[in-house]
């Protein structure tokens, strides 16, 4: 593992501050959406850090994946076990074999009209 210089972590609270506000999120109802107190999501608001299953029980009551918000702030040079999205490029191999098809068309129309 090489040493990098050290990356400051995202304050999660801050984050999820910030989607409230923006999504106009109720807390009452996210609250009761976790099984929580409203008091216990409004400190949430003002913790650093938060428990994986914290945020992943948030994330799924305002369906957003506030996990891949902060993947999102890793160099993009680090890892991941993301099986790659491959339909762009089976949609890129079909375009050109049709393309390729098309080619061969018109090559034969133009043969056969004598140009």
């Amino acid at each position: 593992m090489k040493k990098q210089k050290k990356l400051q972590p995202p304050h999660i609270g801050n984050m999820l501050k910030k989607f409230y506000v923006a999504r106009k999120v109720n807390k009452a109802g996210l609250a009761r959406d976790i099984l929580k107190d409203k008091s216990t999501v409004q400190t949430y608001e003002t913790r650093a850090s938060l428990p994986c299953h914290v945020l992943w029980d948030i994330s799924v009551a305002v369906e957003h994946n506030f996990f891949a918000d902060l993947a999102s702030q890793l160099p993009q040079t680090y890892t991941t076990n993301i099986p790659e999205d491959t339909t762009q490029a089976q949609r890129i191999a079909q375009l050109e074999a049709e393309n390729n098809i098309l080619v061969g068309q018109l090559e034969l129309l133009k043969g056969v009209m004598g140009k």
